[in-house]
């Protein structure tokens, strides 16, 4: 069953757009003329189709909401980074294209823009160990953003300034991947809030009206573990983005310095005369080989956690759930049991990298049912 549904997946996705009109239309200032106190800048991001075959989101990386104040100078705060503007322009296919096996290998810096008009990045610091970030990470600011080594903003996880959800009401987008492919916000059609055990190993599922869809969810990967639609050659990202780092491999990285990405070669290419071809990719070769043994492996283990806030219908919760305090009290948040991607250290010499990267590449999927 879970075959006809990967093929069924196929069928579906390379007959539907990657952005309608509407959600096009998302991609705007969270707060219209809100001024970052950081940079003294206005948040600048739309979106359009060129017509041409390809989709463009354009932003300038300002925070288009409440947002932290971030001085490397501040042995207070200890946020290390200040904020920066960062222009980006991604490109997308106008209708998506599915790859015939998902590029598992996921990108440094952004891999997809909130409809905020803020980067989103992968669930992984920039540091030694491969980290889960939420648990890690001190420096985030009440919109649970923060700015990278380049000094760009930008949400690791599910952020509470995007979108506020509606208790039981389905979720509208929430971002988009830089495969085309639309990132939503955290509740379904069927009106209940999901989590990774409800989506497949990149984080998506088929909604009802036949388009593949990613979720941002309260638990790991929390926005894609993988991606499985093509990246066009002019999407925007740096061919040197692409390499295999966490939770592969994290020799690339320092506690002292950001990642020297020398040390790790690329799994990507891009087409030099038709920006509008496919990457190509050998991820799934390259982690075949690779030699070198991270000290952890990734397990689903029970663990109760607090799903996403939502806001109940006919409630006016303002701007987010999320308050410098805490959550509101209006807002109400659900508990529920899951299968949480949780780093462990290996325990024995016998356990290859190979088999360790074989419990997060492949999902038990006998589980999920």
């Amino acid at each position: 069953m879970r075959n006809l549904t990967i093929i069924l997946l196929y069928c579906v996705i390379s007959a539907s757009v990657s952005l309608t009109r509407e959600e096009l239309a998302a991609f705007q200032p969270r707060i219209q003329g809100y001024i970052d106190p950081n940079t003294g800048k206005e948040a600048v991001v739309y979106a359009w189709d060129s017509l041409l075959g390809y989709q463009v989101i354009r932003t300038n990386g300002i925070p288009s909401h409440q947002v932290g104040m971030f001085d490397e100078n501040d042995e207070i705060v200890q946020r290390p980074y200040e904020l920066q503007e960062a222009i980006t322009e991604l490109r997308i296919f106008s209708d998506p294209i599915m790859r015939d096996k998902p590029l598992r290998c996921m990108p440094m810096n952004f891999v997809g823009i909130a409809t905020s008009g803020t980067l989103i990045y992968s669930w992984f610091p920039l540091t030694p160990g491969c980290l889960d970030i939420r648990k890690e990470s001190k420096e985030f600011d009440v919109c649970s953003g923060h700015p990278s080594p380049s000094h760009h903003y930008h949400y690791n996880f599910y952020s509470p300034c995007v979108q506020i959800p509606v208790c039981g009401k389905p979720s509208p987008i929430y971002s988009v991947a830089i495969d085309g492919i639309p990132i939503y916000g955290p509740i379904s059609e069927d009106g209940v809030q999901l989590t990774s055990q409800d989506l497949d190993e990149c984080g998506g599922r088929v909604g009802r009206d036949g388009r593949y869809k990613y979720h941002v969810t309260a638990d790991p990967p929390f926005f894609m573990g993988c991606f499985m639609g093509e990246i066009r050659s002019d999407s925007g990202k740096s061919v040197e983005d692409f390499v295999c780092s966490c939770p592969y491999d994290d020799s690339m990285f320092s506690s002292t310095g950001p990642p020297n990405l020398s040390r790790t070669p690329t799994v990507c290419s891009s087409s030099p005369s038709n920006g509008s071809e496919p990457m190509s990719c050998w991820d799934e070769m390259y982690l075949r080989e690779l030699p070198y043994q991270i000290p952890y492996k990734w397990e689903h283990q029970d663990k109760e956690i607090v799903l996403i806030a939502c806001c109940p219908q006919g409630s006016d919760c303002g701007n987010s759930c999320k308050t410098e305090d805490g959550n509101k009290l209006l807002c109400f948040q659900e508990r529920k049991t899951v299968k949480y991607l949780t780093r462990i250290a290996k325990t024995s010499e016998s356990g290859t990298v190979r088999a360790a990267l074989s419990v997060l590449v492949f999902w038990p999927l006998e589980s999920r049912e």
